[in-house]
């Protein structure tokens, strides 16, 4: 089992369910975002081609997913506090034919700002040589959702999770932990179980989503939400051992 480790820095960004214009976003990047991340990192790595764009990233999506432990095991972990807030949007459409090239339009757009994220890609049965490839990939993440959320890798590398027992620092799906919140509550313990909808693979004809847990806290100050990790978390099996901090990540075991 291999993690790589992803730590991104943002101004900051916006994830959506769906690619509407006007669209609010979700609070932490979608597993179908970070892959179609890691794919487009590949497309340059390898120079794949194809007869149209949609056709080179479905294979790309798929040589990463037949990689990944599970489609879902896509996860973030929020360093820095996330603050959503809403502007108008902007912007000049030069590419678009017509007797008017530059043609411009707004919208109002949602925005998650904060400083940085952790993501972890979980793989198996990597090679050595398959480990750089993705690794180069990794690096080479400029954006994550919209063309305006950019971002900058400013740390990557593989780590081997341990059996041990941690707080739950990442993402999970909710139908596989919800026993696990449930068991922490029966003894005696607190969780704060904030959940969203998110879009688990690219949308090439299908939608695939499922529900998150995020191991998140809202709070309030003044007229500001804004959302932090939270200690009142469940426990799970496995963890990694980042910079002197445990961060317990969770791993289907089939």
């Amino acid at each position: 089992m291999d993690v790589l480790l992803v730590r991104l820095r943002f101004p900051f960004y916006s994830v959506a369910r769906k690619s509407f214009q006007v669209r609010t976003s979700l609070v932490l990047p979608s597993p179908s975002a970070l892959k179609g991340a890691l794919a487009r990192g590949l497309v340059l790595l390898k120079g794949i081609r194809g007869e149209n764009l949609d056709e080179v990233a479905r294979k790309v999506v798929k040589d990463v997913e037949d990689k990944l432990v599970d489609v879902r095991a896509v996860e973030v972990a929020p360093l820095t506090p996330l603050v959503k807030t809403a502007f108008l949007l902007k912007r000049l459409r030069n590419l678009e034919s017509g007797s008017k090239p530059e043609k411009g339009d707004a919208m109002r757009r949602e925005y998650v700002f904060t400083r940085e994220l952790l993501v972890a890609y979980i793989f198996k049965n990597l090679s050595e040589e398959e480990k750089g490839l993705y690794l180069k990939a990794a690096m080479l993440i400029d954006t994550i959702g919209d063309t305006e959320s950019l971002a900058t890798v400013v740390w990557a590398g593989f780590v081997s999770p341990k059996r041990k027992s941690a707080p739950l620092a990442f993402y999970a799906p909710y139908r596989e932990i919800s026993q696990a919140l449930t068991s922490k509550v029966r003894n005696g313990g607190a969780v704060k179980v904030h959940t969203e909808t998110m879009l688990v693979s690219p949308d090439y004809g299908s939608r695939r989503e499922d529900v998150f847990y995020l191991p998140l806290e809202e709070k309030r100050r003044r007229r500001v939400i804004y959302y932090e990790r939270t200690a009142k978390v469940p426990d799970v099996g496995r963890a990694i051992n980042l910079g002197g901090e445990v961060l317990g990540i969770w791993i289907p075991e089939s």
